[in-house]
C-alpha cells in the first residue's frame, strides 16, 4: 500500500481504524517507561486488542498486581510500587499498532529475533514537523512490550529493551494466563533473573524451584528477585521502571546491554563479562541475567555490538 504518513510501511489501509495509533505518541515526561504495542504478523487477523479494551484491562491489572505484591514483600521496603507506563497527553495508555513485514510462517521460531530489529530500524514514523522519516522504536529509556497476536515456541519471551507475550500460544488461554505471562516477562525485560539472586539457576534467569507461585514462575506474588539484600546484586525493587523510584535505581540497559555494572560487583555478574571479553566474541549462553534485545546478532562472531552501533562492548 502507498505510505500515507501515519501508519508504518507494512500496515495496510484496512488497518486504519478510529482511535488507532501507528506511532508512539508524544510522551508526558522523559522518565523511563514501558511502551505497549499491539503487534501482528503481515498476515495476522486484526482482533483489535488495542481498540476494544482487552489489552488495557490486562495492562492495568499488571499494576494492580504489582502494587499488592510489592507492599506485601517481606524483604522489601513495604512501599507499594507500580510500573511506569507510557501514557498519552490525554491520560490514556499509549498503545501503538504495529504490523510486521513478514508473514507468520516466515518469522523466526523465537519471533523476537525478528521483532526487535524491526522495531529498532524498519518501522517508519513521520515526524509532524518535516518530511524526514523517524526510524524506529529504540529509545534506551523505554521497554517496548508487545502483545503479539500469533503463537510462538514460548508463551512469551523478553530481554532488556523488548518483551513479547504471544496471545495465540496455547499457554495463554485466558486473561489471567496472559497477565501471568506479562508479569513474568517484565522481569526479563528488566534484566532478571540475575544469577546472584538467591534461588536463581545460574545463567538461566529462572528459579531452580519451579513450584513456587511467583511472577518469575507463574503468579502474582514476588519472590527473591524483588528484594534480597545480597551485596552487589540488583533487586527488582530498584529498577528505574518502578515508581516511586528507588534512591539507588538500576537501569537494566546499562547492566545487560552495555555491561556498565557500576556498583553491581557480585562475582556471578563480573565473571560473565570477563569470560566474554576473554573469548572476544559473544555467546548467548554465557550470561548473568536476560540478554539484551538490542544486540546485533549478525555480528556475534566479531564481538558484541548493539543494533545501529559500531562499538564493540567487549573491547
Amino acid at each position: 500500500s502507498t505510505f500515507n504518513g501515519n501508519k508504518n510501511d507494512s500496515a495496510s489501509d484496512s488497518d486504519e481504524k478510529p482511535g488507532r495509533f501507528f506511532k508512539d505518541q508524544p510522551d508526558v515526561n522523559d522518565d523511563y517507561q514501558i511502551h505497549f504495542n499491539y503487534l501482528l504478523a503481515k498476515d495476522s487477523q486484526d482482533r483489535e486488542w488495542d481498540l476494544n479494551g482487552r489489552m488495557e484491562e490486562i495492562i492495568l491489572e499488571v499494576n494492580e498486581s504489582m502494587a499488592k505484591a510489592t507492599a506485601m514483600h517481606e524483604s522489601g521496603d513495604g512501599k507499594e510500587k507500580i510500573y511506569k507506563f507510557d501514557y498519552r497527553k490525554d491520560g490514556k495508555l499509549d498503545i501503538t499498532f504495529v504490523r510486521l513485514d513478514k508473514n507468520f510462517q516466515e518469522l523466526h521460531e523465537h519471533a523476537n529475533n525478528d521483532i526487535s530489529p524491526f522495531l529498532f530500524s524498519k518501522i517508519n514514523f513521520w515526524r509532524d514537523d518535516d518530511d524526514e522519516p523517524l526510524k524506529g522504536m529504540n529509545n534506551p529509556k523505554k521497554i517496548y512490550y508487545n502483545f503479539a497476536d500469533f503463537s510462538s515456541a514460548d508463551g512469551g519471551e523478553a530481554g532488556v529493551g523488548v518483551g513479547t507475550t504471544f496471545l495465540k500460544s496455547k499457554s495463554n488461554y485466558s486473561n489471567e494466563r496472559v497477565l501471568f505471562n506479562v508479569l513474568h516477562e517484565l522481569h526479563h525485560a528488566q534484566g532478571g533473573g540475575y544469577s546472584c539472586v538467591p534461588g536463581i539457576r545460574e545463567g538461566k534467569g529462572h528459579y531452580i524451584n519451579q513450584e513456587i507461585r511467583v511472577q518469575l514462575t507463574a503468579g502474582r506474588k514476588l519472590g527473591a528477585t524483588y528484594a534480597h539484600k545480597v551485596e552487589g546484586c540488583p533487586q527488582l525493587m530498584d529498577s528505574v521502571y518502578l515508581k516511586p523510584t528507588s534512591n539507588e535505581p538500576y537501569d537494566p540497559y546499562e547492566l545487560n546491554c552495555l555491561f556498565n555494572l557500576g556498583k553491581y560487583t557480585h562475582p556471578k555478574l563480573t565473571k560473565v563479562v570477563e569470560k566474554l571479553r576473554a573469548a572476544g566474541k559473544y555467546n548467548w549462553r554465557t550470561k548473568f541475567g536476560s540478554d539484551c534485545k538490542w544486540r546485533n546478532q549478525e555480528r556475534d562472531s566479531e564481538g558484541y555490538f548493539l543494533l545501529g552501533s559500531n562499538i564493540n562492548i567487549l573491547k
